[in-house]
C-alpha cells in the first residue's frame, strides 16, 4: 500500500489543472520558424495562430521568441537558443530540443507529446498548466524551475536535475527518475508510487521527500539509504 512520509502534507491529493491549449481550428503554414519571422513577422519574433511542421533550424537563436496560439510537430530544434522566450496555447509533438537553451522560458497552458529534451537547459523557466507525455528529460537541467499545475506520463527524467525548483499541483505518472537531483526541491503532496526512483540525490537529511508519497519498495530503499535495515 502507498503510504505518505507525512500524512499532513500540504497540496496533498490536489491534481493540477489541465493543459487545455487553446489554438485555433485554422492555423497557417509556416515553412520554417526563422524563415516565418523573417518575412511575415519583418523579423520581430512574435508568431501566431501557425502550423510549423517538418522545420530543421538546429543551432539557430530565437531568443525572446513569443509563440502563441500554434501547433508544432516533427521538428528539431537541437541547440537552439530560446532563453527567455513564452509559449502560450502551443502543442508541440514529436519535437527534439536536444541541448537546447529554454533558460528563464516561460510556458503556459503547452503541451508535450513524444518530445526530446534531452540534456536542455530550463534553468529557471516557468512551466504553468503545461502536460508532457511519452518525452524525454534526460539529463536536462530544471533547476530553480517554477513547474505549477504540471503532468508527466510516460516520461525520463533520468539525471535530470531538478534542484531548488518549486513544485505545486505536480503529477507524475510512471515517469522514471534515475539519478535526478531533487536537491532542495520540496516534494510534499507529490504521489510517486507509479515512478521508478533509483539513486536519486538528495539533501543529507533528505528533507525534500517530506510529505510526499511512496509505495513500500520505494519507502524501504529510501531507509536504507539512511542505514535502517529493512527485513521482509
Amino acid at each position: 500500500p502507498p503510504m505518505s512520509v507525512n500524512p499532513a502534507a500540504p497540496h496533498a491529493g490536489r491534481r493540477p489543472a489541465p493543459a487545455s491549449p487553446a489554438i485555433p481550428g485554422e492555423l497557417a503554414c509556416a515553412d520554417g520558424l526563422a524563415a516565418w519571422i523573417e518575412r511575415e513577422c519583418c523579423g520581430d519574433p512574435v508568431v501566431a495562430h501557425v502550423l510549423l511542421e517538418g522545420d530543421d533550424a538546429s543551432g539557430t537563436d530565437f531568443s525572446l521568441l513569443e509563440l502563441a496560439e500554434s501547433r508544432v510537430r516533427d521538428c528539431r530544434f537541437a541547440g537552439c537558443d530560446f532563453s527567455r522566450a513564452l509559449f502560450s496555447d502551443v502543442a508541440f509533438s514529436g519535437c527534439d530540443f536536444s541541448n537546447a537553451d529554454f533558460s528563464e522560458a516561460n510556458f503556459t497552458r503547452c503541451t508535450f507529446s513524444s518530445c526530446k529534451f534531452t540534456g536542455a537547459n530550463l534553468f529557471e523557466a516557468v512551466l504553468r498548466r503545461v502536460e508532457a507525455g511519452d518525452s524525454t528529460f534526460a539529463y536536462a537541467s530544471l533547476a530553480k524551475a517554477r513547474l505549477e499545475d504540471f503532468a508527466a506520463r510516460a516520461t525520463d527524467c533520468s539525471h535530470a536535475d531538478i534542484a531548488e525548483a518549486r513544485l505545486k499541483r505536480v503529477a507524475f505518472d510512471d515517469v522514471r527518475f534515475a539519478g535526478t537531483s531533487f536537491f532542495r526541491t520540496s516534494l510534499a503532496g507529490i504521489d510517486l508510487t507509479a515512478c521508478q526512483l533509483a539513486d536519486i540525490v538528495l539533501s543529507d537529511a533528505m528533507g525534500e521527500l517530506s510529505g510526499c508519497t511512496m509505495d513500500l519498495y520505494q519507502a524501504a530503499g529510501i531507509a536504507r539509504r539512511l542505514g535502517v535495515v529493512v527485513k521482509d
